[in-house]
């Protein structure tokens, strides 16, 4: 993600955009492929992306995505949603992560996972979206970001690999 689609992402939340304009516009987007080239494409004028955007969007983000348009910035439109919902989660305090796992949990080890990511990153809400992968053998890993908490069979195999190796 560049810096300028994490600055259009910022401003966006700051605008005080509702979360639900926001997936408007994406689902606006994600209907073709062709409307992000055609607001960044220099030989379409100005006057007429304005048009384009007065007729596809919400009326809160015309002014947001014609200064994108002016900017030639439409074709990181996707790392923008990225950082707004970074954004919006950061003020809500939802903190979103995956879980790996080789079986699905059952609901009690579920919520003291849940409890523990909210404890140790102070968040209200945690949203936990479940991968299964039996080459895990068993446990799960937990990716939050940037950070990742291997409590995997595979992963303490790995260091122990890694521990004898080394000697």
């Amino acid at each position: 993600m560049t810096q300028t689609a994490n600055n259009y992402g910022t401003v966006l939340f700051e605008l005080g955009v509702e979360k639900e304009t926001v997936e408007e516009m994406k689902r606006i987007f994600s209907l073709t492929g062709e409307l992000p080239r055609v607001l960044d494409c220099p030989v379409v004028s100005g006057r007429e992306k304005h048009r384009l955007i007065e007729q596809l969007f919400p009326k809160e983000v015309w002014n947001f995505l014609k200064e994108m348009c002016d900017h030639g910035n439409v074709s990181e439109m996707e790392d923008v949603f990225k950082a707004y919902t970074r954004c919006y989660d950061e003020a809500n305090g939802i903190l979103k992560t995956v879980m790996y796992c080789a079986g699905t949990p059952d609901e009690e080890q579920l919520a003291q996972i849940k409890a523990y990511l909210a404890a140790k990153h102070h968040r209200e809400t945690v949203e936990l979206t479940i991968c299964t992968q039996p080459e895990l053998i068993g446990g799960f890993v937990l990716e939050t970001g940037d950070l990742v908490e291997d409590y995997s069979v595979r992963g303490r195999i790995k260091n122990l690999e890694q521990k004898l190796t080394w000697r």
